[in-house]
């Protein structure tokens, strides 16, 4: 997961595969600050209600 404080969201990245420069993710989520992100492999709920951002 990544959270971008400057740009108020919340990037979660699921599915790795390969290996050194040639890994990546199958799917990305994206959402912003004050939307629930569902953690699905934690089976979470991470609440960005309260998540501030920087200038």
């Amino acid at each position: 997961m990544i959270i971008g404080p400057c740009q108020a969201k919340c990037v979660v990245l699921t599915e790795p595969f390969g290996a050194g420069e040639e890994a990546d993710y199958r799917t990305e989520r994206t959402g912003t600050f004050g939307e629930p992100v569902p953690l699905d492999v934690l089976g979470v709920t991470l609440d960005t209600a309260e998540f501030d951002t920087l200038p």
